[in-house]
């Protein structure tokens, strides 16, 4: 058998025989515990003495009852009475309780109970006696004296069963005490045999700590040794060894002497220090690695390493392994530094390159739906004015003056309509590149609508206009200019997508701050998920399709508004149709 073998069954066997000790002392306790209960609970000479009692005072009252009927007591009626009640409540105390658990358990309750009866008996029989002055029947009297020997026996049967009890108890007694005795005994033999462990135990400690220190002098020669800063621990967090090179990078506070001092009071290391957590994490047996960091006091770089320290299967203790790894972690550092340079250059490169891609793809896509967008907007009127040219040139002379007229309309409508287009390409590029002139003063709003309103009849003279100003203030600052055209979009689109007669209704709205104008049709109006593309450069609603137009009108609108502080919004309108409000701030939030 090994040695380790022998060792766990030593300590096996001890550890029964402190079980078997426990378990004997127990029962010993148990033992006498439970036969002094036993004997500390006996209630039979209370329970004679009680009967006796009860006996006694029905033999008094026997005799005063004696001496009523012979005429010697007739002055003394109410201590015929109370003696009367005397022997009641003896009864009654045999009767209740204790005392009357114990008679029913030797079976002398039947006894109790039928004297009680008669007793009662005797008291109404005795209260008719002592109203009326007359004798006392003598049944009810030889009924007491057969109660009283019968207390009297029952008592005699108490008295002999408790003395079979006592000597009962007396046995069993002398067998517990027996019982506890060797009980003893096996405990005090266990006690020699545990002592006798103890002291091998201790011899053992003894030779095992002779060893170990022999172990820690070489350990020590080899940790001075060491480049690596050393420091070991015992379970407690006390310095057990401190090496010279821990000492250069960490002196202690005052160059105080570190070894048997806990190692948190020696560095003055507050709760939840890293240090204090790896001690912590290495006693319960992990092995840890913190790799390179900046020491906080210097510019340093060091790693630390924890260990646990065993003997057998038990930790003793720990060991903290301090390097100083500067020179590596800098250079390291150099070349994560230039590669990261590197990767963050190529991927800006990358990104540019895409993004660049990618807008041009965008914009060549959007110039080619727009150029093939304009040339159809453009061909349309110049067709017409082609068309109503060349009928001119043919037939010029046979014209009618009506006609002629009516031609020329067609033709100045048409060129009007190419005005407008062109005038929103320019608008919209000189938007983009920031060239438009933007100059902010005082106008009166409400008759720019008006003037607006007024231009749009010139070219739909069948449109009617629905206008409420009336809240709107006498002045506001905006850019005359480019609020109009804003107007003149917003009531253009509205002419555009409502067929006629249906009027066109354009309200303002003022607030503390805000400035609304609300231009609203009965049109074909446009879809919810398409709110949020109204107002994108060149975009057309499905509702659209076939009316003239460029797709800029909008975006150029609410480019102005913003640069303005404001905005152009777009809702649908109830009832059908859509509601365009353009929102610009008061004189007086500008000012604030």
């Amino acid at each position: 058998m090994s040695i380790a073998a022998k060792k766990r069954a030593a300590t096996g066997i001890t550890g029964v025989i402190v079980i078997a000790c426990a378990l004997l002392l127990v029962f010993a306790l148990h033992r006498l515990i439970q036969t002094e209960t036993e004997l500390a609970t006996g209630s039979g000479e209370s329970l004679l003495y009680a009967l006796f009692q009860a006996h006694d005072e029905e033999q008094r009252l026997i005799l005063d009852a004696y001496d009523w009927n012979n005429g010697q007591l007739k002055e003394q009626a109410e201590q015929l009475r109370l003696q009367t009640d005397l022997a009641i409540s003896r009864l009654d105390v045999v009767s209740h309780g204790t005392l009357g658990r114990e008679l029913a358990d030797a079976k002398e309750d039947a006894i109790i109970e039928s004297a009680r009866i008669n007793l009662m008996s005797f008291d109404r029989t005795l209260q008719d006696a002592l109203s009326q002055g007359g004798a006392i029947p003598q049944p009810v009297l030889q009924g007491l004296r057969t109660d009283a020997a019968r207390l009297k026996a029952a008592a005699t049967r108490v008295f002999l069963a408790e003395r079979d009890n006592i000597g009962t108890q007396r046995d069993r007694y002398s067998s517990v005490l027996w019982e506890a005795i060797v009980a003893i005994v096996l405990i005090l033999g266990c006690g020699v045999f545990i002592v006798a462990r103890l002291m091998a135990s201790l011899r053992t400690a003894a030779k095992a700590e002779d060893a170990l220190r022999r172990d820690r002098d070489f350990s020590n020669l080899l940790l001075e040794s060491s480049g690596d800063g050393v420091i070991a621990f015992d379970m407690d967090g006390r310095c057990t060894h401190w090496n010279s090179v821990m000492g250069e990078m960490f002196p202690a506070p005052g160059n105080a002497d570190v070894i048997g001092q806990l190692i948190k009071d020696a560095y003055r290391l507050p709760e939840g220090h890293v240090i204090l957590n790896m001690m912590r994490d290495t006693l319960a047996g992990r092995s840890l690695h913190m790799p390179a960091h900046p020491i906080p006091t210097g510019n340093r770089y060091v790693e630390k390493f924890t260990y646990p320290v065993w003997s057998g299967k038990v930790i003793v203790g720990g060991i903290l392994f301090i390097r100083d790894v500067t020179d590596a972690h800098l250079a390291r550092m150099q070349l994560v530094e230039h590669r990261d340079q590197l990767e963050a250059t190529v991927k800006e490169r990358t990104r540019d390159l895409e993004e660049s891609l990618e807008r041009e793809t965008r914009l060549r896509e959007l110039y080619k739906g727009f150029v093939s967008m304009v040339s159809h907007q453009f061909r349309t009127p110049l067709s017409i004015v082609d068309s109503s040219a060349q009928r001119m040139i043919r037939r010029g002379k046979d014209m009618s003056e009506e006609e002629i007229r009516e031609r020329a309309g067609k033709i100045r409508m048409a060129i009007l309509r190419l005005t407008r287009l062109v005038s929103s390409t320019l608008n919209a590029t000189k938007l983009d590149a920031g060239e438009i002139d933007f100059t902010v003063r005082r106008c009166d709003l409400g008759k720019l609508i008006v003037e607006a309103c007024e231009r749009q009849k010139e070219t739909t003279p069948n449109r009617r206009f629905s206008i409420e100003l009336d809240r709107l203030p006498d002045w506001v600052s905006c850019d005359p200019l480019l609020i109009e055209q804003v107007v003149a979009n917003l009531i253009s689109n509205a002419v555009k997508y409502s067929p006629p007669p249906e009027p066109i209704d354009i309200g303002a709205d003022v607030d503390e701050r805000w400035i609304e104008i609300k231009v609203s049709d009965r049109g074909v109006g446009f879809s919810e998920d398409e709110r949020d593309n109204l107002f994108d450069r060149f975009f057309r609603a499905k509702t659209a399709v076939g009316v003239e137009g460029t797709g800029i009108g909008l975006h150029v609108a609410r480019t102005i508004a913003r640069m303005h502080g404001g905005d152009v919004a777009a809702f649908q309108r109830e009832g059908g149709g859509s509601t365009f409000v353009l929102r610009i701030p008061k004189e007086e939030a500008l000012a604030a």
